[in-house]
């Protein structure tokens, strides 16, 4: 990589008489990078500022995602730099950090079903009129909220197909939307339950129903068992 020479110098600024040693951890969400010099045969962390080694970064970020169309994929990088500033890359798998990886995604992926269903949601009602509105003092439009609360079921049947409900509520008043998902979204809930059925089976137990109740804002972290409940029917 053409940026790691860049790095080597930034490391020597920081470090000026030490072997220096570099891991990096890479999902398809973050990278994370931690600096060690090494002394009296002990690992020492230090920090640079990340825009001293943002190329780095962005280079090696582009080639792990380049790396999955090869036989050469990895997650993982361990550099090491010497004093005189001569280095070796080695670049690995590492399974348990992937499995890893998919589970932590996965607990969350709660957060990311409320979110886009809101703004979906609200852009098929605005472009069908159904979001009432309002004029403020300065006389701009406003739009209001046109539910409350929301129950969104999702389900995926034996031929793996996803169905689908909407069942908003307004002032203690239920009514089903008819609203069309997007291809992303789709995609987006099979693979979840792709992932937690196989790769994460072990640690999730088998579905094929998500009910998920949406107050019409975040669902806290610490709250996602009121809110998300996974079934098998």
């Amino acid at each position: 990589m053409e940026s790691i020479n860049k790095l080597v110098e930034v490391v020597k600024d920081y470090v000026k008489n030490n072997n220096v040693i570099i891991i990096v951890k890479l999902n398809k969400e973050k990278i994370s990078t931690r600096f060690y010099e090494i002394k009296n045969d002990e690992e020492v962390p230090f920090r640079p500022k990340p825009k001293e080694y943002r190329d780095f970064s962005d280079e090696l970020y582009n080639l792990y995602n380049s790396s999955f169309l090869t036989n050469d994929r990895f997650n993982s990088v361990l550099i090491e730099i010497n004093i005189n500033g001569q280095y070796s890359e080695k670049y690995m798998w590492d399974s348990q950090q992937e499995k890893q990886d998919l589970l932590d995604g996965a607990e969350v992926f709660y957060q990311w079903v409320n979110e886009r269903m809101m703004s979906m949601i609200f852009e098929y009602e605005k472009d069908n009129d159904l979001v009432p509105t309002e004029y403020d003092s300065d006389g701009d439009l406003e739009y209001l909220s046109s539910w409350d609360s929301g129950v969104f079921t999702f389900h995926i049947d034996k031929n793996n197909n996803l169905v689908y409900k909407v069942v908003l509520t307004k002032d203690g008043k239920e009514r089903t939307l008819d609203l069309p998902l997007r291809d992303y979204f789709v995609e987006g809930i099979l693979d979840h339950y792709k992932v937690t059925n196989n790769e994460l089976s072990d640690d999730w137990k088998p579905w094929n129903t998500m009910i998920l109740k949406s107050l019409h804002y975040d669902i806290p972290y610490d709250k996602r068992e009121e809110f998300v409940n996974y079934i098998l029917e």
